[in-house]
């Protein structure tokens, strides 16, 4: 938090260390605003996806937060993916509950703000991974297509 709050109608506002707004003490946004995304290589039809949250200096956060994952058939957003033979599944950082299989996911990052799963398709769908952050701000994975 920050005490470099300005008065405003009686309300304090300022911005706190990184750059998320503070009314009253009270975190009214959200650090994380920017995020990567790196998607492996195919292996026996599958991919790693590894997401890592970060705040407006870039540097990876270091708290628990909340995104969304859409499966897109393209960088463009106008349509969902099909989502592949099996989809996505959770890897070994963070978690992800299913919300529209295949295709919508709400997910946590883990402490340090990273998050991977895997992409698995027998097929050779086109898709491109967006995250929603908490700021409703979309980052997207280039697009992909197994073999």
């Amino acid at each position: 938090m920050t005490d470099n709050q300005t008065s405003i109608h009686g309300r304090k506002l300022g911005l706190g260390t990184k750059n998320q707004l503070i009314s009253n003490g009270i975190q009214i946004t959200r650090p994380c605003v920017d995020a990567s995304i790196a998607i492996g290589a195919e292996v026996s039809d599958a991919r790693t996806i590894t997401v890592q949250l970060k705040d407006a200096h870039g540097a990876d956060i270091d708290y628990v937060e909340t995104f969304e994952l859409i499966v897109f058939s393209s960088t463009a957003r106008t349509a969902f993916a099909t989502g592949g033979s099996t989809g996505v599944a959770i890897g070994t950082d963070g978690a992800a509950l299913a919300v529209v299989a295949k295709k919508y996911f709400l997910c946590t990052s883990e402490a340090d703000g990273d998050w991977d799963g895997t992409w698995t398709d027998t097929g050779t769908e086109s898709v491109a991974i967006g995250i929603r952050l908490p700021n409703g701000r979309v980052v997207m994975s280039a697009a992909f297509a197994n073999t």
